[in-house]
């Protein structure tokens, strides 16, 4: 059987493309909740830079959304508009026939309010195993949501306990995939108008072929009968028995 060759120029083209696709959607479509969604055009060029190795990366630096602040926050007088600011660092390599094309991911969701008085953060990332680490006894997926994250760690807490637990299995995000999940959760009126729109639709169908469905099916391969990588599996869910 002949092995399907992946052309690193085509995969970065590709990348770069649909990043600058996501630009112009964001410009025309997102009802003054992305403020700037230019920045993605730099995320683009770093996807398309020549280099003499088969992998590609880029960085989403301080991506701005307003939206409305949603009921039951606390503090109550926290005003009318919440801030959120997205960071994206992303490295991959140029081969879709991998059951996870990502070797780097780190997302970073700051959420302020009007005065900055008040600040919440998520932390989403790819969990390196480097065999130097400290090894922990807690659960540690491969990919995994933290509340709190470095944003908070500086901050002014009172009595607030934060934890670095637990840490919550999720498939892997690209930039589409990261902006979309934003959306769903703060701006849903403007989500389901992206939604509608095709080439929106087709950029996250794309994305969720390239990076969720390999990680569903790695997960699913577990109660398959016959040989199988426990170790590679398990570490994208560590509860699995």
């Amino acid at each position: 059987m002949t092995k399907h060759v992946i052309n690193a120029e085509t995969t970065r083209r590709r990348i770069s493309s649909d990043l600058l696709s996501l630009v112009q959607i964001l410009q025309n479509g997102s009802s003054g909740v992305v403020l700037n969604p230019d920045v993605l055009a730099s995320a683009a060029y770093q996807a398309n830079r020549s280099k003499k190795t088969p992998d590609w990366s880029y960085d989403v630096a301080d991506l701005h959304f307003q939206v409305a602040t949603p009921q039951n926050v606390l503090p109550y007088e926290c005003g009318k508009l919440l801030n959120i600011y997205m960071d994206l660092e992303l490295r991959g390599v140029c081969n879709d026939e991998l059951d996870d094309c990502l070797t780097g991911l780190i997302l970073q969701i700051r959420i302020e309010t009007e005065t900055k008085k008040n600040i919440c953060s998520w932390h989403f990332d790819r969990h390196i195993d480097d065999g130097e680490s400290e090894a922990t006894v807690e659960a540690h997926p491969q990919y995994h949501f933290q509340h709190g994250g470095h944003a908070m760690k500086h901050l002014s807490l009172g009595n607030t306990l934060l934890l670095p637990a637990p840490r919550l299995a999720f498939p892997p995000m690209d930039a589409v995939l990261a902006i979309d999940f934003i959306l769903s959760n703060f701006a849903g009126l403007c989500w389901q108008e992206l939604r509608n729109e095709a080439t929106y639709s087709r950029l996250i169908k794309e994305a969720q072929r390239r990076h969720w469905k390999p990680y569903l099916m790695r997960l699913a391969s577990w109660w398959e009968q016959g040989p199988k990588d426990e170790g590679k599996i398990q570490a994208l869910w560590p509860h699995l028995v």
